[in-house]
């Protein structure tokens, strides 16, 4: 099992790049390895991390041209949504990229993707 916690997404993706661990991450999977993202390991999986650019501000230091994410998945993790500290900035997003397609789930939610497809779980 390989699993990224949360943290900074832009943080993550550019040390994921800058070490080429992005492209080790990738074969791991395609040999059926499992990934567990949570927050930032989530956010880092969609095609493009700009989005969540509110809630995680991007390091002095980041050093990519761009903002793609792994694209793993073709949706967009929205963690933390509605729930302290988060409320307003998810509030903010979930309306701002109304034109992506955000999966916008709290704290007691996940996100199970198999070959067949995603869905949201939620712990009682």
């Amino acid at each position: 099992v390989i699993y990224f916690t949360g943290g900074n997404s832009f943080f993550l993706i550019d040390q994921l790049r800058k070490t080429g661990t992005d492209e080790l991450l990738k074969k791991e999977l395609a040999k059926g390895k499992l990934m567990i993202g949570e927050s930032a390991g989530a956010i880092i999986c969609a095609p493009s991390i700009q989005y969540i650019e509110q809630m995680d501000e991007k390091p002095k230091d980041y050093s990519q041209e761009d903002d793609a994410g792994l694209d793993l998945i073709d949706f967009y993790v929205l963690p933390h949504y509605l729930t302290a500290p988060f409320k307003k900035v998810t509030e903010t997003i979930m309306t701002e990229f109304s034109d992506l397609n955000l999966c916008p789930i709290n704290n007691h939610q996940g996100i199970v993707i198999d070959g067949e497809g995603s869905k949201v779980i939620c712990k009682d």
